[in-house]
């Protein structure tokens, strides 16, 4: 079975739009050491963002902007155990984990968040009821899931 952790060096972390002078630069909320981070438990959190219990019964705790989040703000990348898709049971809850694609569109891995050693802040970002609740979308940047906000 490959497992691994999903990590990269911080000189990765920089979203496409910002190191192409072609397109135009948006804000990355990244994990980043500094007097600017909220800690809560081991989890590491964007200055931006806090951690707190939703209002929807039964739907624990969930990530909420403290401030306005400009569009196209990428948040990222989701972190979590590296999996090949026959080591998934897709009758499974399978809802800390992303789909990372090849270019053919077949699956090329899973990054499973399941495991609370492998959870990051983005872990806790819930997924919008309807439309009209949707604020952010997932992107895969290389072989790397972020979240973009879209309003």
């Amino acid at each position: 079975m490959q497992e691994e952790v999903f990590n990269r060096p911080q000189e990765e972390w920089l979203a496409p739009s910002q190191k192409s002078p072609d397109v135009e630069k948006v804000p990355l909320l990244l994990i980043r050491c500094s007097t600017e981070v909220q800690k809560l438990s081991s989890l590491v959190l964007p200055s931006e963002v806090i951690i707190a219990q939703s209002s929807i019964p039964g739907e624990g705790l969930g990530i909420f902007s403290k401030t306005w989040i400009k569009a196209g703000t990428e948040m990222g990348p989701f972190t979590g155990r590296i999996i090949s898709p026959e080591h998934v049971d897709l009758c499974k809850n399978n809802n800390l984990m992303w789909e990372v694609f090849n270019e053919d569109g077949t699956v090329r891995y899973f990054i499973d968040a399941s495991q609370e050693d492998h959870r990051s802040w983005m872990t806790y970002i819930k997924c919008a009821r309807n439309e009209q609740e949707q604020n952010l979308e997932v992107v895969q940047i290389g072989n790397s899931i972020f979240y973009k906000a879209i309003e």
